[in-house]
């Protein structure tokens, strides 16, 4: 399927409950709303953020309901010193790029079959419950089913890659798209 063919978009839209605190520190229900998608700079994806903290540890004080405004700096995708869950929807037939972000990522697919290619040739045919535990390696997505596949990830911010190659050189491993 080319990008002009791209398939209709058919997920639901994502509800997000937002929890916070009343004056007497009871737990409450802050903001329960549904977020819409939006159109990623890579054909044939949507990105749905849903929440993002400039910080680690974060803080859950009243002062940080903003969370849901914030956006990410890097790729689109990437908090720095922070992190940030979003609802990432690729259409059938489709792939978004090699690339690598410096982050701890947390990622389960929720909708439709992703096949998950790594930079050596190996990957792995994902269904939903799937879960990647992605280290900042350089890899990518492939939806080689016939309807749209969903996986929701957090992205936590960690220090680049570095390792040691096989001339006994230090390597520090950078972000960006391949």
């Amino acid at each position: 399927m080319t990008v002009e063919t791209v398939a209709p978009y058919t997920l639901p839209v994502v509800r997000r409950l937002i929890t916070s605190h009343t004056p007497e520190g009871k737990g409450t229900i802050h903001r329960d709303e549904k977020v819409e998608s939006y159109l990623s700079p890579i054909k044939g994806c949507r990105i749905t953020p849903l929440w993002t903290t400039t910080e680690s540890p974060a803080i859950n004080s009243e002062q940080t309901l903003d969370g849901a405004g914030l956006a990410p700096d890097r790729m689109h995708i990437v908090s720095t010193n922070g992190s940030h869950i979003g609802a990432f929807d690729v259409a059938p037939g489709l792939e978004v790029p090699t690339h690598r972000t410096s982050t701890l990522d947390y990622i389960i697919l929720v909708n439709g079959e992703l096949t998950s290619v790594m930079e050596d040739g190996t990957e792995s045919i994902l269904t939903p419950g799937d879960i990647v535990i992605q280290r900042g390696t350089q890899h990518k997505w492939e939806n080689r089913g016939t309807t749209w596949a969903r996986f929701i990830a957090v992205l936590v911010d960690a220090k680049p890659v570095e390792l040691v190659n096989k001339e006994g050189e230090n390597v520090v491993l950078k972000e960006g798209w391949a």
